[in-house]
This record gives C-alpha cells, sequence and structure tokens, in this order.
C-alpha cells in the first residue's frame, strides 16, 4: 500500500505537469526554453543542496567508474537528451498542441525504447512486445486523426521529445553513474536547464517574471516544487521500494492524469476518438511493462 500511494501521488504530480505548462506557455505566454530554463534549472539545484546538507559536498560530485570526467560527460549527455530535448521539445508542442495530446504523444516513448532495446540492449523483441507495439502505433494513428494541419508541428515536436526519452534510457541503460539516482537526476536536470537556458538566449527569448498573475506564480511553484522535486523524489523511493519493472507499470497513469486534469483546468474538449486513441495506447503501456 505505502508503494502503491507513492507510485501514483509521484505519476499524478508527472501528470499535472503538462497543463500546468500549457498555462504558463499559452495564457502567460512564458517562452518555451526560458521556461524549462527556470523551471529545472530551480529543481536541479534544490534536489542537489537537499544530499549536500544531510551527507557533504562529496555526496553529489558526479562520477562514472570512479571518473569525474565520465560523471560530468553522461549527465550532460542525459541531461541534453532527457531535459533539453524531452522537455525542451514538449514546450514547443504545447504552444500548438493540447497538453492531453501531448501527454499521450510524449508517453509512447516505452514504444520505441523497445524497438531501439532489441537493437542495442539485447533486449529482444517477443510476442507480447510485438503485439504492444502494434496496439500502441493503432492508439497514436487514431489520436493524430484528432489533429488539424495547424497542430501539425506540435505533434511532430511531442513525437520527438518522445524519441529523445526513448534514447536517453539506452543511454542511463549503457552507462553506470556512481551516486544514486537522486543526485543523477539533480545533475541532469541542472545540466540540462543550462542548455536550455542557452537556446532561449539563441532564440532571443525573452520574460518579465514580474509580470506573472497570481495564478501564474502559482503554477510556476508548482512545476517547480511537486511537479518536479515531489515527483522525482516519490519515484525514486517507489523505485527503491518496489523495483523498476513494477513501477515502469504504472507510467501509463501519466498521460490519464494529464487528461483529467486538462479537462479540469482547462477545459479541454474530451472526444470518443481522444478517449479511443489513449485506452490503445494505455493498454499497450500496460502491456509492454507487464511482467508474466
Amino acid at each position: 500500500m505505502n508503494f502503491l500511494i507513492k507510485v501514483v501521488i509521484a505519476t499524478l504530480c508527472m501528470g499535472s505537469s503538462f497543463p500546468t505548462g500549457k498555462y504558463l506557455i499559452s495564457y502567460e505566454n512564458m517562452p518555451p526554453f526560458l521556461m524549462g530554463g527556470w523551471r529545472f534549472m530551480a529543481a536541479g539545484i534544490f534536489m542537489l543542496l537537499i544530499p549536500i546538507f544531510t551527507r557533504g559536498v562529496q555526496a553529489i560530485i558526479p562520477t562514472s567508474e570512479g571518473s569525474v570526467a565520465k560523471g560530468l560527460l553522461l549527465t550532460a549527455v542525459v541531461g541534453a537528451l532527457q531535459t533539453t530535448g524531452t522537455m525542451g521539445f514538449l514546450n514547443l508542442a504545447l504552444e500548438s498542441v493540447t497538453s492531453s495530446m501531448s501527454s499521450i504523444i510524449l508517453f509512447t516513448n516505452p514504444l520505441w525504447l523497445a524497438v531501439l532495446a532489441h537493437y542495442l540492449l539485447h533486449d529482444k523483441l517477443n510476442k507480447r512486445k510485438i503485439i504492444s507495439l502494434i496496439i500502441g502505433v493503432a492508439g497514436v494513428i487514431v489520436c493524430l486523426g484528432l489533429e488539424s494541419v495547424k497542430g501539425g508541428t506540435g505533434l511532430f515536436y511531442a513525437f520527438l521529445g518522445s524519441i529523445c526519452w526513448a534514447i536517453c534510457t539506452v543511454v542511463s541503460k549503457r552507462f553506470v553513474f556512481d551516486k544514486d539516482s537522486w543526485v543523477f537526476t539533480g545533475w541532469q536536470l541542472f545540466l540540462g536547464a543550462l542548455f536550455m537556458l542557452i537556446i532561449a538566449w539563441i532564440r532571443h527569448e525573452k520574460y518579465d517574471i514580474g509580470d506573472l498573475q497570481t495564478w501564474g506564480w502559482v503554477w510556476f511553484i508548482w512545476l517547480i516544487l511537486p511537479a518536479s522535486v515531489g515527483s522525482f523524489g516519490l519515484w525514486f523511493s517507489a523505485l527503491r521500494q518496489g523495483g523498476a519493472t513494477l513501477a515502469s507499470g504504472f507510467l501509463f497513469l501519466v498521460p490519464l492524469f494529464s487528461t483529467i486534469f486538462s479537462i479540469f483546468t482547462l477545459h479541454d474538449g474530451l472526444s470518443i476518438q481522444l478517449i479511443i486513441g489513449g485506452c490503445l495506447i494505455v493498454l499497450s503501456l500496460f502491456l509492454l511493462n507487464r511482467e508474466y
């Protein structure tokens, strides 16, 4: 029960980040990379400060196979893929695609990971995984039927974010980080945010944080604490308690929670195509992560 509470709250917090980000981008006009850079920089620093205060500075020195250079390179690559790539493309998608649709497309990453793992991690596709892929792709096709030409670019960005996430998972599995997952996540958030701020500068993104309205501040702080630090903290605690395989089986809850939040906070429409397509993708993720 303790594990179940942790994993449900973690996925709920993850799901809440989609409509929250959509609100800040669409209603508060925050630029996508600047918003992401500020959000993850604050979250990364917060996550790194906790082990510093509890275990000392030595606890956060990034090393891989005993090498600081390898540790920094690994966290930089993962940060570029996971934070800058996945979340950067997601924020770009949110400019033209609903938060419900973007979350569904982004969380198809286990499908593409299954294909990449077949060739790069020697995790061969079996009958169950192939059936899961077919169901998942069918769900994506149904969902895509909802979008107009206007949303085409946003959908493409969401797919790129999903692919970045899948590649990042392969990299994380191939290379070893010596410290715990909390420190690893803190570093990749911090470095990924740094890359996002550089991209924001290249794109000439500007925003006066003082222009945020009351609800804008509420949702921005929510993105930093519950949706970033809280979700990661609970997720890693659940991973330690129940294992990666069991915990990953609950990731299908994220697009479900995102859709529910979007309906009540952003008044997103809920059509029969979105329900059918979303259910097919949720079913495929459930089958893909289910352990027989």
